[in-house]
């Protein structure tokens, strides 16, 4: 048997590791002896520690590891946290790539103009008064990461109803605030025909700029409508909305385009 501190030496794993993992019920020492709480451990357990340690890297938490050491034998569960754990850390490695993209694009920024806000100032913003639609819509307070969910919802009963759409989707948010788990939306696809169920949309004048590129982006193009509706002594006059030019199941997130519109009259 090793004692605790050689097991310590051969796992690379430090005594108060060790003491915490014993505590927990993760790895417990083989033996303890009585009269001095001196704790020892078999050989065979380096491999469990080995096991640990590896599955550490992996970045699943001491309590998911517990329940796969549990279950170590059932190569099917273990394949399948494994390539789950794949998929979470392939997406996280695919943002902060993006991440990274972006600071070099502001390092360069500010090494050349002095500020990283100057991408504002490229934003164009337009009026637009010549939108009219026959829409199908379904308003619900959702969370925003289903978004896409409802919306599919939607063009299911479309397709079900053989109706025909006339334009983009579109998104109108009637929330007061950001909420992103408790949002007020209504999805609305623009139809060739006028049915019992559609409605008239026509928001009148509004100011609208495009956004290319990801979601995560659109605050800067609200941000820019803002400014530029005060500065042009304009207010809301309804609430925004969007219209995706893009499908996001076929197209690269960098290359989305959104329209966002902010209905306005003079103040």
């Amino acid at each position: 048997m090793l004692t605790i501190g050689e097991f310590s030496k051969i796992s690379h794993l430090t005594l108060k590791t060790l003491r915490y993992y014993d505590e927990i019920g993760l790895l417990k020492p083989a033996f303890v002896d009585a009269r001095n709480n001196y704790r020892y451990y078999n050989v065979p357990q380096l491999e469990t520690a080995l096991s640990i340690s590896r599955l550490k890297n992996y970045l699943f938490s001491l309590e998911e590891i517990k329940f796969i050491l549990t279950n170590w034998d059932d190569t099917e569960l273990l394949s399948s946290k494994l390539k789950t754990k794949q998929e979470i850390l392939t997406q996280q490695l695919t943002f902060y790539a993006s991440l990274l993209n972006e600071l070099k694009l502001d390092i360069h920024e500010l090494d050349k103009k002095g500020s990283i806000m100057g991408y504002l100032n490229e934003i164009e913003i337009k009026l637009v008064d010549h939108l009219q639609y026959d829409i199908l819509s379904q308003r619900k307070t959702i969370n925003t990461d289903d978004f896409l969910k409802h919306f599919n919802e939607l063009f299911s009963k479309i397709m079900f109803n053989n109706l025909l759409p006339s334009a983009k989707p579109l998104a109108i948010f009637h929330s007061a605030e950001y909420e992103p788990d408790n949002y007020d939306v209504e999805m609305a696809i623009p139809l060739t025909t006028a049915t019992n169920e559609t409605r008239l949309f026509n928001p009148g004048l509004c100011a609208m700029a495009t956004l290319i590129g990801s979601y995560d982006k659109l605050p800067s193009i609200h941000t820019k409508l803002h400014v530029w509706i005060t500065e042009h002594n304009y207010k809301l006059n309804g609430a925004p909305f969007e219209v995706y030019q893009t499908d996001p199941y076929s197209t690269q997130e960098d290359n989305n385009i959104t329209d966002v519109f902010f209905p306005i009259k003079y103040k």
